[in-house]
């Protein structure tokens, strides 16, 4: 876990989504466990567990260095989940009620090929994943003929 605390966002990134996949995972478990009356004694050990080190990867997120497109992706991606709960508010309403949070999120994810906000795949529904993020869909007519993403200023010259 030290080199992990050390390394570049978007590989924290990676990390973190599989950590947060697993407690999704375990708390279903836990769940449906506990409505049989299981002991859950071990699982819940091992949910603390995880959100311990959930915890400690996002701290490490948050002073880790951003030096690429991916990694400022991979930041907004965490603050989705643990800053703004963004992702459930999406889930509820649907995309259709952000249109320029869906705009913004489409035209990052163009920017970084694969990146996949673990954030919103955890909590909207497949079809509104599809929805948010339809590559049929151009963001904007001048979001198609935007300078590229490295030119955005982030307060450094």
């Amino acid at each position: 876990m030290t080199e992990c605390l050390h390394a570049a966002i978007s590989a924290l990134h990676k990390h973190w989504a599989k950590l947060e996949d697993e407690h999704c995972r375990l708390a279903l478990a836990i769940d449906r466990a506990g409505i049989t009356g299981a002991d859950l004694t071990m699982m819940r050990e091992r949910q603390t567990t995880l959100l311990l080190e959930i915890n400690a990867v996002v701290a490490a997120i948050l002073h880790a260095p951003m030096t690429t497109t991916e990694d400022f992706i991979a930041l907004l991606d965490v603050a989705l989940e643990h800053e703004l709960d963004l992702a459930c508010d999406m889930a509820f309403y649907g995309p259709d009620d952000y249109p320029m949070t869906v705009r913004l999120l489409r035209t990052l994810a163009r920017a970084v090929p694969g990146f996949e906000f673990n954030s919103l795949r955890r909590w909207l529904l497949p079809s509104q994943l599809e929805q948010l993020m339809d590559a049929t869909k151009p963001a904007s007519p001048a979001a198609v003929n935007a300078a590229p993403i490295e030119q955005i200023g982030f307060g450094e010259p």
